[in-house]
């Protein structure tokens, strides 16, 4: 287990700082789309998790401070974003392969996942810390990891990369705001009472 961590620590390291290198290392791996879930994807989720229980027990107001309101911020966050990455690289390969003649589920689902990984990470710390907002900015560098991996994994380059980059991007943030939003009104209405 431990050396499962250190593993997730050293790719996240690796993709903030270099990200070029490590894009290529994964382009060589061969992870099914469980495997890189529960080996990345999950972890994080379980850190968003402490974070968020951290962060509403720290900084909200003992009227919203309920069991029912702390339980709706961790499911929202696990629902919307788990569904959002299965649902948008679905999506998006399916789309690619009608455009490009490309359908791999893997290799979409891996860019998607490893390139979220600095959402994720400001993420946990802004649901630790939600003063710290402002830096809700820095998801963007997500959208370039996700940019420069796209030649390494999917294997475009030029046009097809921009046009690649362009939809397989707007697929993603329709696909995440609709969850999220959907999840978050059945699980308010489930969890949270007024």
């Amino acid at each position: 287990m431990l050396f499962q961590m250190s593993g997730l620590f050293i790719r996240i390291f690796n993709l903030l700082f270099f990200p070029t290198k490590e894009w290529k290392t994964i382009a060589e791996e061969d992870n099914s789309r469980q495997t890189i879930y529960k080996k990345f994807v999950v972890p994080l989720l379980c850190f968003m998790t402490i974070a968020t229980i951290v962060g509403t027990w720290l900084y909200t107001t003992r009227e919203l401070y309920t069991l029912g309101y702390v339980i709706y911020k961790i499911a929202i966050l696990w629902s919307s974003l788990s569904v959002a990455l299965y649902v948008s690289a679905f999506l998006v390969t399916e789309i690619m392969a009608q455009q490009l003649g490309q359908r791999n589920h893997k290799r979409d689902f891996a860019l998607m996942a490893y390139s979220a990984s600095v959402a994720y990470l400001v993420i946990i710390v802004w649901a630790m810390f939600p003063f710290f907002s402002e830096f809700l900015v820095l998801i963007l560098y997500s959208c370039y990891l996700y940019w420069i991996g796209i030649p390494f994994i999917i294997q475009r380059e030029g046009r097809e990369q921009t046009f690649y980059g362009l939809l397989s991007f707007s697929i993603m943030m329709i696909t995440y705001i609709l969850t999220f939003f959907l999840f978050g009104k059945i699980l308010k209405a489930m969890l949270v009472s007024s």
